[in-house]
């Protein structure tokens, strides 16, 4: 059900926005913004199904007409503008929200008009809504969901309240994922950790074979790279440079091991790490690096991110990656 209690973390943006419907004190465009998964979306469609409640409080209240329209994604009033494309234009713009503006609420006291991705708006998109924005009709509210404020026209920016979605937590985040998807305290702490603190990544991850695949793939290779071979270096770079679509969550998954072992290391059998499962390894492993050495992986794998995005060709320098990594080992 939609409620502000079933969100997790962001306290002070839900104090604002209940503050806001009680006092009646609303802006007419408000700027969502933080990583993907943290909740931007949940939080909007939220206020909107209390601003449009019957009930008329700062929660919705989950069996009046307007939020059971809300829970099924068919309330006429609000409008959640989504889009396949790289650019939001203009011509979307108009269409989606600045001519159906004009008219007046169907049933409740708002028109709502909640924008996913809002950073794809060109600049002329961007104007056009700025001339609805200047002039808004009294029953009008757009809510801009993005991870880019800076993509915005300054214009833009100051008619606005902007709202901050910071990660949430790993104590809120990580009993959550226990109760929602019924999985032991280490593999949500792995997924916290590979989230970010978003709350929509980390279940994503919680739940998925995909992710869990991976996460055996990261931990195996890490565990292995120490005394790996010539010939096996060389057959493990061909098969990572060859997973283009998994090869960023390796690396993400691999980065948590390289934390882990400086964590390990520096607080020996009190360090509780994310790799739980894998802790004998670790300790293992903390034992034939330095600190240096734990820096060293950092840098390595930080390069070959680097690399990634300057398309390089990936086989050589996941070669070469793997060969420094395991040069910061003693045999």
């Amino acid at each position: 059900m939609l409620s502000f209690r079933n969100i997790i973390g962001h306290r002070t943006v839900k104090d604002h926005l209940a503050e806001g419907i009680r006092n009646k004190h609303l802006s007419h465009a408000y700027i969502f913004e933080g990583d993907d998964g943290v909740g931007k979306l949940l939080t909007a469609r939220t206020f909107a199904a209390a601003l449009q409640c019957r009930e008329g409080g700062a929660e919705p209240c989950g069996h009046c007409i307007s939020c059971l329209q809300m829970e099924s994604g068919n309330q006429p009033d609000v409008t959640l503008v989504t889009h396949e494309k790289s650019v939001i234009s203009v011509g979307d713009i108009r269409e989606s929200i600045c001519v159906p503006m004009t008219i007046r609420p169907y049933a409740g006291p708002y028109r709502i008009f909640i924008v996913d991705e809002a950073e794809k708006m060109n600049e002329q998109a961007q104007n056009a809504l700025l001339k609805t924005l200047e002039e808004p009709p009294e029953y009008g509210i757009i809510i801009l969901l993005t991870n880019n404020r800076e993509a915005f026209l300054s214009t833009i920016l100051s008619r606005a309240v902007v709202l901050d979605f910071l990660p949430v937590p790993d104590e809120e985040l990580i009993p959550y994922l226990m109760e929602e998807a019924q999985i032991p305290d280490y593999r949500a702490r792995l997924s916290c950790a590979f989230a970010g603190g978003s709350p929509g990544k980390a279940l994503a991850c919680a739940v998925s074979e995909d992710f869990r695949r991976r996460k055996e793939m990261a931990a195996g290779l890490m565990q292995s790279l120490p005394d790996m071979g010539d010939e096996r270096m060389a057959v493990t770079a061909k098969s990572l440079a060859a997973k283009k679509e998994d090869l960023d969550d390796i690396l993400g998954l691999m980065g948590i091991w390289i934390r882990d072992l400086m964590y390990v290391k520096a607080a020996g059998k009190k360090a509780v790490p994310m790799y739980q499962q894998e802790e004998g390894a670790l300790a293992a492993q903390a034992s034939r690096i330095d600190y240096e050495g734990i820096r060293k992986l950092q840098e390595e794998l930080d390069s070959l991110q680097a690399k990634r995005k300057a398309n390089v060709t990936l086989e050589p320098a996941v070669w070469l990656m793997l060969m420094h990594m395991k040069e910061c080992y003693t045999s």
